[in-house]
């Protein structure tokens, strides 16, 4: 403040004057504009921030009375989602999660902001700094609330803020709780009718009288025997099932399932011939054939084939299944040995005496049962076999029998096909020369022999010709059904 006057030094002798205080006044500062560019700010981040705070607290509470509603009425069951049974334990478990993690955000998201809140109103109004103290640890935590209103008991400085902030704490917990128990996803399977449509696995007995190739498909039987899962669908050990042509639905569909199985037996009286090698084999009660009976080495199968059998009336004569030589030993009585076995001569130079060999003709007839089978839609998989085992029986003696089918006898002329060689062959004296064809060996890897080391042991080791190997019938029948399965398997796909 001025204490002298100007006017009144320069005008005082000359006039009387008073002298008028006057308050110096100062520029404000420059940074003024900025600050409260900054207040309005502030003030409206504030404003944001509560806006949000309620908008996102009025959802919670809309959410969870939907979730109520929808619980009640069991609403919910109407959402599903369809998994497959290689994701069945994947996406539930990705569901749940991505649920929990949206509870979690949310909720801290919503803490945060009503936690930061509750602290600017709170200096807003000016409290103690107990009190605002008290109230900040409260918001660190629930347990820190608790431990807040403990304090609270002996010193009450802000008793019912903290109590609020402990109350807002604990239904937020619950609200956290209680959404993952009213909105669960859970499992379940369902079943619902409908057709698709389906390439069949077995044909009807008419069609396989155009199956006259089917001896160009047997030198892949050994390939067929080591196909897994897709590539073999279709095809179960000796069952044929219908397989679905689209894989767009998951679940189980009921197919017709066909299981082929066969009858082994042996055929009495018949008459070998040595000089001629050719073996007169009874046909019916007053007929017969006379086939070439080639000298088999020990433990060896051979599939008779149809072109070997001489028909007077020059027409083919079909026969029911499977004829083969078999020169295993076998589990039967001397006295249905001398009717069964006829005996083969094999010299082996260095030795006068040649070895004998008693091999046996065996029919094996076919049959087919058809059932209901389960398939896997997605993956045209068997779920329910339905192989008939092959009991284990004691050999019988069989007719010579003719067929009343067709496919038993396009399948007996598909594994008898001359035409498909091992490239294996036998050769002893000049009468003596032995070659088996892919089938023969097929089946004879079936029952448990090894052709390739049976002709190692003749060629290198000097093997003498006896068996050692003793063939039940119902190995037999379960290689001839298996093998009869795969060609008509093969032949349709």
């Amino acid at each position: 403040m001025s204490r002298t006057c100007v006017s009144c030094r320069l005008k005082a002798r000359a006039s009387n004057c008073c002298c008028v205080p006057t308050i110096a006044t100062f520029p404000p500062p420059l940074d003024w504009k900025a600050r409260s560019k900054n207040a309005s700010n502030d003030t409206c981040n504030g404003l944001f921030s509560a806006r949000t705070c309620y908008i996102l607290h009025g959802m919670l509470v809309m959410i969870h009375t939907i979730l109520i509603i929808f619980y009640v009425h069991h609403w919910e069951h109407n959402v599903t989602f369809s998994f497959t049974p290689t994701n069945n334990d994947f996406w539930p478990v990705v569901l749940s999660a991505s649920l929990q993690a949206f509870y979690t955000i949310y909720t801290a998201v919503l803490l945060f902001l009503t936690q930061r809140l509750a602290i600017s109103r709170s200096l807003v109004r000016r409290l103690k700094l107990t009190a605002i103290h008290d109230i900040s640890g409260a918001w660190t935590g629930l347990g820190s609330a608790l431990s807040s209103i403990w304090r609270q008991t002996d010193i009450p400085t802000s008793w019912w803020t903290t109590s609020a902030v402990t109350a807002y704490l604990v239904n937020i917990t619950v609200l956290h709780i209680t959404s993952s128990t009213l909105l669960q996803f859970q499992t379940f399977n369902t079943s619902m009718t409908t057709s698709v449509p389906t390439t069949l696995g077995w044909l009807d007995d008419s069609s396989y009288g155009s199956f006259a190739n089917l001896g160009l498909i047997t030198p892949s039987l050994p390939v067929v025997n080591h196909l897994t899962g897709l590539v073999s669908a279709g095809l179960s050990n000796t069952t044929l099932y219908d397989t679905l042509k689209s894989s767009a639905i998951a679940g189980n569909a009921t197919v017709n399932a066909t299981t082929i199985t066969s009858h082994c037996g042996l055929i009495p009286n018949v008459t070998y011939s040595a000089n001629t090698s050719t073996a007169i084999v009874p046909f019916g009660p007053n007929s017969s054939r006379v086939l070439n009976a080639s000298t088999l080495w020990p433990d060896q199968i051979h599939i008779v084939p149809w072109m070997e059998y001489e028909d007077p009336y020059n027409k083919v004569t079909e026969l029911n299944g499977v004829y083969l030589m078999v020169s295993t030993s076998l589990e039967i009585e001397s006295s249905v040995r001398d009717e069964v076995a006829i005996n083969m001569t094999w010299a082996v130079p260095g030795i006068v005496t040649p070895y004998v060999i008693q091999v046996y003709f065996v029919q094996c007839s076919l049959s087919a049962n058809t059932t209901d089978g389960v398939v896997d839609m997605q993956t045209n998989s068997l779920l329910s076999p339905t192989s008939i085992p092959q009991p284990y029986t004691q050999w019988e003696i069989n007719q010579f029998e003719a067929s009343n089918t067709n496919w038993q006898a396009q399948i007996g002329s598909a594994l008898a096909t001359p035409d498909s060689s091992s490239g294996i062959i036998f050769q002893g004296t000049a009468p003596q020369i032995t070659e088996l064809s892919v089938a023969d060996e097929y089946i004879m890897s079936l029952v448990g022999l090894n052709l390739t080391d049976e002709y190692s042991r003749f060629l290198y080791d000097g093997a003498r010709p006896i068996s050692n190997f003793t063939l039940r019938p119902d190995e037999l029948e379960f290689a001839v059904a298996r093998a009869a399965a795969q060609v008509i398997w093969i032949g349709k796909v």
